[in-house]
């Protein structure tokens, strides 16, 4: 059995995500199970040793804030909520097993209490953790491999085909179809000349504007959008001259002060594309000392920096900006985007935060550390008051703070009150110091101490794990799968397995990328060809447990304003737009409303169609099915998007009543071809699809020429429904090409049918 006919199957269709059918059911090295499925090292040590003994009774002591900490035991755990805690648990457990007390490992000796103990006996010779740590200690002595063996089984998806990959690619990161080229050449080269083809949209402009609302899904820097002048006005004029007299002296010239307020607000998106464009190490969008600007923000931060094209706002170029305070000249401090003006004011700081907000951000962006969620646990309020300084002091508050507060230390040298502004200050002495990871921040680095985070922060692994999340989010909408902690769930090994197996996934994203000099390309590449992005069926009836082991796998996603608004330009050949200024109703007006964000006050994205969003999914195909259908009949033939098979004198039945053969063997052979370009389907002529889409037609046909005949509706077609403009341009056609009668009631019928092709699932999910 196929998923594919979700939208004829349920309107809560994003429930149906196509699951792996592949069973858990994997044998356990000493442990229950059976079959012969081999299970690897560290599958077993997700599956048994993590959740039934160390995350289960170690834990509490062995973990951030835990007794065993304190006391300064080498031996320490990670909890689940930290990014890459099983590998490095893992590890963790095989150095302790290299320590041995008469022969017998640290890893069993000492919670059995047969050597010194801080935790005293807490294990049971002969008890099920007893028997589990015995084994895993085998194992690690002579580890066992077994390929593609992590958690739920990939290779059960029915992955889309090369050809179908590409559209869906092409239309997610460029907004356009594939040329018949590029699909001829994947169909003829299959994997390989995909991943060719794919690499090859991203070196086109269309993909850096995706790339930029990606990132600024990130960042939210574009709320620097929403008034013209806003993000010039965030600037001070002390610093930046250009953003005081001279912009003011612009009032009046609205376009060129949106491009510059442009150019300002979306710096830092700017040079988070400028690195990949540029194949440079995704590491620099950190430690770069540099960021770039355009004709229109150089003129801001008043430097000349020889543009070819003064007009031109694609045209980049390295910068260092510097401040002009006090009649000097000094070159300001550069770490990537972390030192932007627009990234410290959208994460701002105040005398009482100290920079702590920034830092949490700075780990949850770049570090892919949810700061709130490791700390959420219990807490009494009553016992800090034995603290004078319960941040640093109270093991209930400085689990966090020992995190947070050393990396707030790297924004020290910035202005409480006037975000991006340079300050001095002695750092506080009762906050933990500066630093990062465990090492503390020499004090002779103050001076440049944000470069100094942003270097270690760079190389840290976190950091390759937060980069394949934001581009795993990014393309297919869905969050990455959070490590199941519920041992008690009936579905616990089905999560597990999901987990498992998207996580190995993801290290492999994550490793090919580091290889690749760390190329985001390589990342990008690796979420397309995965079958997250590419999942399309499974075979046979699914159990509860196969269909939650891959429940990320499969998902249409629901197109964000942005890609709808593509999507619809690229398909139909027309933009669906405000007639008095030419902006898309998905972009403005609608944009909010379709479920996207204002980077402002609405910072998250809905992936679920609500009422609201369907009544303007509905209002989008009925008037863009309006624009489209007459203008497109009124091109030549060849230059038809939509309707290269028919002409408006082709109708069902003939002046005697008969059905005419040629001419519905023509309207199907049209409907087709609207399948394909709108839905991406390529069905046969005797599909039942096909054959209700032309019943849609033959019966608005019948209806609407009876009604013609009987002089109930006029052969005039609607003023916004006729072909009298460009849709696009709202420019007057040449008299000969315009098309304002629907004598036949041709037109009509097949505005229907793009009607519904337009509402349907599979032309508002992808």
């Amino acid at each position: 059995m196929t998923l594919l006919d979700k939208r004829r199957a349920t309107p809560t269709l994003l429930a149906l995500s196509l699951a792996s059918a592949a069973a858990l059911g994997a044998c356990k090295d000493g442990g229950a199970g059976g079959g012969d499925s081999c299970v690897s090292t560290r599958e077993y040590f997700a599956n048994e040793v993590w959740p039934k003994v160390l995350g289960k009774s170690c834990i509490s002591c062995h973990g951030p804030a835990g007794i065993a900490e304190e006391q300064g035991a080498e031996f320490r755990l990670l909890p689940s909520a930290y990014p890459g805690f099983l590998d490095a648990n893992f590890a963790a457990v095989q150095e302790n097993a290299s320590i041995s007390y008469d022969g017998v490992s640290a890893l069993l000796a000492k919670p059995s209490g047969k050597t010194k103990h801080g935790g005293g006996a807490v294990l049971q010779e002969g008890s099920e953790e007893y028997r589990i740590l015995e084994a895993v200690l085998a194992q690690i002595k002579a580890p066992k491999e077994c390929p593609d063996a992590d958690g739920a089984d990939l290779e059960a998806v029915v992955l889309m085909t090369p050809e179908q990959t590409l559209r869906k690619a092409a239309l997610h990161l460029t907004g356009r179809l594939p040329t018949a080229e590029e699909t001829a050449a994947v169909a003829a080269g299959g994997e390989a000349a995909l991943e060719q083809a794919v690499r090859g949209l991203l070196e086109e402009d269309a993909f850096y504007d995706r790339l930029g609302d990606l990132f600024n899904d990130l960042l939210h820097t574009d709320r620097y959008l929403i008034y013209t002048g806003f993000a010039v006005d965030l600037l001070n004029e002390e610093d930046f001259p250009n953003a005081g007299a001279w912009w003011n002296g612009l009032e009046g010239q609205d376009a060129l002060r949106q491009q510059i307020n442009r150019a300002v607000a979306r710096e830092p998106i700017d040079l988070i594309n400028y690195i990949v464009r540029n194949d440079r190490p995704f590491t620099e969008i950190l430690t770069a000392d540099y960021t770039v600007l355009n004709p229109f923000s150089a003129q801001v931060y008043g430097l000349d920096l020889g543009f070819a094209d003064p007009n031109d706002p694609r045209e980049f170029k390295e910068a260092r900006l510097f401040s002009v305070r006090g009649g000097g000249k000094t070159e300001l401090p550069h770490a990537g985007v972390l030192s932007s003006p627009m990234f410290l004011n959208r994460f701002p700081t105040t005398p009482t935060n100290r920079n702590r907000h920034r830092a949490r951000m700075a780990y949850q962006l770049f570090l892919a550390t949810d700061i709130l969620r490791i700390g959420e646990r219990p807490i009494d309020p009553s016992l800090s008051e034995s603290y004078a300084n319960p941040g640093r002091d109270d093991p209930q508050c400085n689990f966090c703070h020992k995190m947070v507060d050393p990396v707030a230390g790297a924004f020290q040298n910035y202005d409480d009150y006037d975000q991006e502004v340079m300050t001095d200050r002695e750092w506080y002495p009762e906050m933990f110091a500066p630093g990062f990871a465990g090492e503390d921040m020499p004090k002779s680095e103050f001076p440049r101490a944000l470069e100094w985070f942003a270097a270690r922060a760079a190389q840290d692994p976190r950091f390759v794990i937060a980069t394949v999340h934001t581009v795993f989010r990014g393309l297919t909408g869905l969050e990455p799968l959070v490590y199941p902690s519920d041992t008690d769930d009936p579905q616990y090994a089905a999560k597990l397995a999901a987990w498992q197996a998207q996580d190995s996934l993801f290290g492999q994203i994550g490793a090919d990328f580091v290889a690749d000099g760390y190329n985001l390309k390589t990342a990008l590449v690796g979420v397309v060809l995965s079958p997250y992005f590419r999942g399309l069926a499974v075979d046979g009836e699914l159990t509860d447990d196969e269909a939650a082991q891959l429940a990320g796998v499969g998902h249409g996603r629901l197109s964000t304003p942005e890609l709808l608004a593509d999507k619809i330009a690229a398909t139909t050949g027309v933009r669906w737009i405000r007639g008095w200024d030419l902006e898309d109703w998905l972009r403005t007006d609608y944009k909010v409303l379709y479920g996207g964000i204002d980077s402002d006050t609405i910072t998250q994205r809905l992936s679920h169609i609500n009422g609201v969003m369907a009544g303007v999914a509905a209002r989008m195909a009925n008037e863009v099915a309006c624009a489209a259908t007459a203008w497109d009949f009124s091109r030549p033939a060849d230059q038809r998007r939509l309707f290269p098979k028919v002409t408006l004198d082709q109708v069902p039945l003939g002046p005697d009543g008969q059905e005419d053969a040629a001419a519905v063997a023509a309207i199907k052979a049209n409907i087709q071809h609207l399948h394909a370009r709108l839905l991406g389907e390529q069905l046969g002529v005797s599909d039942p699809e096909i054959e209700r889409t032309y019943n849609l037609f033959l019966e608005t046909w019948k209806e609407g020429a009876a009604n013609v005949a009987a002089g109930t509706e006029n052969e005039w077609l609607s003023w916004w429904c006729a072909a009298r403009v460009d849709p696009n341009t709202q420019v007057d056609l040449p008299p000969a090409e315009k098309i304002e009668t629907d004598k036949n009631y041709a037109v009509r019928a097949w505005m229907a049918v793009i009607t519904l092709l337009l509402s349907d699932y599979e032309f508002l999910f992808e």
